[in-house]
């Protein structure tokens, strides 16, 4: 299933972030991910805040609703809305968030057989520059 588990339980395993540190939704992204990938979204659903207004941290949220099985046509239509909020030049995300976002609505839409829009949101045959998208579409079907 995992082929790295090791560094999943690290990521499970390391503490979550006060909330007003510069370090906390990169974390907190990579450990929710690292929770879904150890088969636990509903862990990972809960460490995300209810109320949070940050773009990536919905989307892994939309992800663990999706792999959780909670409303999973929902959670795709919420990864779509979110890749089309992402586009626009004032997006209240930075270029490293759009990337998380991209890939974690890729993870998704690869799982729900949508190959085409996957890649589509990856940047296939783009410039896009996310070397986590590159490895996505062979990988995505093992979280």
């Amino acid at each position: 299933m995992v082929h790295s588990a090791g560094a999943y339980k690290t990521l499970v395993d390391y503490p979550v972030q006060d909330p007003s540190s510069e370090d906390y939704v990169p974390i907190l992204v990579y450990k929710t991910r690292a929770h879904i990938a150890h088969g636990d979204p509903k862990t990972a659903i809960a460490l995300i805040p209810s109320d949070t207004e940050n773009l990536a941290l919905k989307s892994v949220s939309a992800l663990a609703k999706y792999i959780s099985g909670a409303d999973a046509d929902a959670a795709l239509e919420e990864l779509r809305d979110l890749c089309v909020e992402i586009e626009g030049d004032d997006a209240e995300a930075t270029d490293r968030e759009k990337g998380w976002i991209r890939v974690v609505a890729g993870t998704a839409f690869v799982r729900a057989g949508e190959v085409e829009e996957a890649l589509e949101t990856l940047g296939a045959e783009t410039n896009t520059e996310n070397l986590e998208a590159c490895v996505l579409p062979p990988s995505a079907c093992s979280i």
